[in-house]
């Protein structure tokens, strides 16, 4: 199925209020797994970074 298929069946099958709480469903749980993974690369690279500064200090 083409993305452009998919889109029209999407249309059809649900009414405009229930394809709007999917949207803002879907941009809720986007918003969240970026969130986790931007707080895990955060924390990766502060330990990083205090790896090395621990390393070269000693």
């Amino acid at each position: 199925m083409s993305g452009h298929e998919g889109g029209n069946v999407w249309k059809e099958s649900f009414d405009e209020r229930v394809r709007k709480e999917q949207r803002e469903d879907d941009t809720a749980a986007w918003n969240a797994v970026t969130g986790l993974l931007l707080t895990i690369i955060s924390i990766g690279l502060s330990l990083a970074l205090f790896t090395v500064w621990a390393c070269s200090s000693f």
